[in-house]
């Protein structure tokens, strides 16, 4: 089913942010449509999680979007604050 609706990005930040008020999020439209996304969150919520179930706390904020198509893909890239520290120190 394609949906006529579309979550753009600011909403979709907005939605994602409320993981916890210190969440940092960053979208991006991967192909103009407003329906396939890719974001980095970092988030103190994540500590203690694993990857998994970092990311099934990320897509149970946007389920219904999944199942209408509004959001057809979205990919991520979870971190908390110390993980994302690291990461950038090896960049």
């Amino acid at each position: 089913m394609v949906s006529l609706r579309a979550m753009n990005p600011i909403q979709l930040k907005a939605r994602l942010e409320g993981l916890s008020q210190a969440t940092q999020v960053e979208v991006v439209d991967m192909t103009g449509t407003e329906d396939h996304y890719q974001a980095l969150i970092i988030s103190p919520a994540f500590e203690g999680k694993m990857m998994i179930e970092q990311h099934r706390m990320v897509f149970k904020l946007v389920q219904s979007e999944v199942d209408s198509g509004e959001v057809h893909a979205l990919t991520l890239k979870t971190y908390t604050p110390e993980q994302y520290v690291k990461f950038k120190s090896k960049q």
